[in-house]
């Protein structure tokens, strides 16, 4: 069983499991410990709930104890590894335990089938739902809802599929009420029904009405946290925190990153995380509620239409931060605790602080940024500028102490390897002729991994149909019911082969290869620059150059020797180079090792 501490103790949940099972009156079926997991007899369970806050109720508890009646039923063992619970939105599937679900237990065959308490709980989308259910069938997993006809038959699956559009309609109703009620909240003069931004505290004054049983919110609205008995805030307090924020970032032009150190210094308390990060920083510099007047309504999360769409059942990410019309949005008043001006100049600066921008707001040229590794944690380097002007490449998570395992490599790389390392590659790309062989030969080689996959999808096509054969002679009565089950494993296990080698050649042509449009695109550039001279290229030349070719710099740990990756395999064109402080350079990722004296050039296996 895999569980999220931070959601849900591992005392609680095996509490629930063990009432749920007791219950039920099946204690030794339900919840099972030290069952042998390498057996695929056994069943699993799966439940969820929205948000981390509805795990602090006890509906979980009823949810298991439908899913042990259910277990009882059907007369099936499930272990206690195999109860998964998510605390994660129904509108896709990428959630932990239910990935575990789909790629360990089910495509792995480990199960023979799941139960799901409420047919809510795996999706409120018809889409998911039947991408889920025809998963299962595939690999042989049969389902039981606590709610919904389990069958295989057309009117299980249509009442299913009618219940996962209701409860779409559901969830869409739920989310317009919660935006209807806050919009009304407001317009009658309270803060909406959300946690307030760290440096407030959220008040209401209710009461209590007999006839509907439910709280009637009187009056709700945002208090300072804290103002102290002469009417000041009380030192070391969040909202304290606040106003040093913005005078650090605002009148002083300190950095995030130095507002974040200094707060952690103070040890001042943090909103929702152990320490204080340059991120936090910028979060609260950015909210205009701070100044006493703000707006509710004003953005929604909308997809990126130039990201890649990719699995439909891990759900369309929201990443773009859309402005909503002006008429939509309302307003209200809080406690002030910045003024509007220090608030704009708080946020220029920030702003001329993003990335790629230095203490004097003028971007770092840095040929290698986001492609130089560091040697220890292999995370990509971030760019410095030092006091006279210089620039160094650095490990930032070594720098970050409020991350949770900081980086323990704390040298700095210097920007001089930019003009180093592109002249060791002006000396390979300067051969027009050796050139034009390795991106043909790389054309070609994608072209023959094309047709090794159309190959491998042959041969699924061939061994589906020797699955359709099986399936006519069980029908027919040529196979047993036995030996029918291990011929269709057999066969499936031959396509899962396939499938596997098919995506690693995939993985191959993206990571390595180049199209057609890239190889020609590629000698158009380098034909263009070797005809005005490769070393006289401009900076965004060199740019778009390297990143055509996929270069990464990994260097080693005393940085007297780097490994330059390619998506060519760059050899030395043996030259006469002078001798400088490092010893070896190597090109085309681990296939190729090249010194600084040609005559020293290997390879490694």
């Amino acid at each position: 069983m895999l569980l999220d501490s931070e959601v849900m103790s591992q005392e609680r949940f095996d509490h629930f499991i063990d009432e749920a099972a007791k219950a039920a009156g099946y204690e030794g079926g339900f919840g099972v410990r030290d069952c042998d997991l390498s057996q695929r007899e056994w069943w699993a369970v799966y439940a969820r709930q929205s948000r981390k806050e509805q795990a602090e109720n006890d509906r979980l508890a009823e949810y298991l104890f439908t899913c042990a009646r259910l277990a009882k039923q059907k007369g099936v063992i499930v272990p206690r590894e195999y109860i998964l619970y998510d605390t994660v939105t129904s509108e896709h599937l990428d959630r932990p335990r239910m990935k575990q679900l789909r790629g360990s237990l089910i495509a792995g065959r480990r199960i023979s089938g799941v139960i799901i308490p409420l047919q809510g709980r795996l999706s409120a989308d018809a889409l998911h739902q039947l991408t889920f259910e025809t998963e299962c069938d595939y690999y042989g997993v049969e389902i039981v809802f606590g709610d919904a006809p389990g069958g295989k038959d057309w009117a299980s699956q249509t009442a299913r599929l009618i219940q996962a559009q209701a409860n779409a309609l559901r969830v869409k109703t739920n989310q317009g009420n919660a935006l209807g009620g806050n919009i009304s909240r407001v317009l009658a003069g309270k803060v909406p029904s959300h946690r307030a931004p760290y440096g407030y505290t959220y008040h209401a004054e209710k009461i209590f009405e007999p006839r509907s049983g439910r709280a009637k919110v009187l009056k709700a609205w945002w208090v300072v946290d804290e103002i102290g008995s002469d009417g000041e805030l009380v030192w070391g307090s969040p909202a304290w925190a606040v106003r040093q924020i913005f005078i650090w970032t605002g009148d002083e032009d300190r950095t995030a990153y130095w507002v974040a150190s200094r707060l952690n210094a103070l040890k001042i308390p943090t909103p929702g995380r152990p320490l204080w990060a340059p991120k936090t920083v910028i979060t609260i510099v950015n909210r205009g509620c701070y100044t006493g007047e703000t707006e509710y309504n004003v953005n929604a999360r909308v997809p990126n239409p130039n990201r890649p769409l990719g699995d439909l059942t891990l759900g369309i990410k929201r990443t773009l931060l859309s402005p909503k019309p002006q008429e939509e949005r309302v307003k209200y008043e809080v406690p002030r605790l910045t003024t509007t001006e220090l608030w704009k100049k708080a946020n220029q600066n920030i702003t001329e602080r993003g990335r790629g921008r230095g203490k004097q707001g003028k971007t770092i040229q840095a040929l290698f940024r986001t492609r130089m590794f560091c040697p220890w944690c292999g995370k990509p380097m971030s760019v410095l500028r030092g006091k006279r002007g210089e620039v160094f490449y650095y490990c930032r998570a070594h720098y970050c102490p409020w991350i949770k395992d900081p980086c323990q490599y704390n040298r700095f790389v210097p920007g001089t390897w930019d003009d180093e390392i592109w002249d060791e590659l002006v000396v390979m790309l300067d051969d027009g002729a050796w050139i034009e062989q390795q991106l043909s030969a790389e054309f070609h080689q994608d072209e023959g991994l094309e047709k090794r996959i159309r190959l491998h999808q042959l041969k699924i096509r061939q061994v589906e149909d020797k699955i359709r054969k099986v399936e006519e002679g069980f029908d027919g009565g040529l196979y047993s019911l036995e030996e029918a089950r291990k011929k269709k494993l057999d066969y499936q296990d031959a396509i899962e082969r396939e499938i596997k080698e098919i995506a690693r050649l995939q993985a191959l042509i993206e990571a390595q290869g180049f199209s057609k449009r890239d190889v020609e695109t590629l000698r158009q550039e380098l034909r263009v620059l070797r005809e005005r001279n490769l070393k006289d290229a401009t900076f965004e030349e060199k740019v778009d150059l390297v990143a055509m070719l996929g270069i990464k710099i990994y260097p080693a740990e005393d940085l007297k020797s780097r490994r330059i990756v390619c998506r060519i395999n760059l050899q030395e064109v043996v030259r006469e180079m002078k001798q400088n402080d490092f010893a070896k350079v190597m090109f085309g990722g681990p296939l190729w090792t090249r010194t600084r004296d040609p005559s020293l050039i290997r390879t490694v296996l």
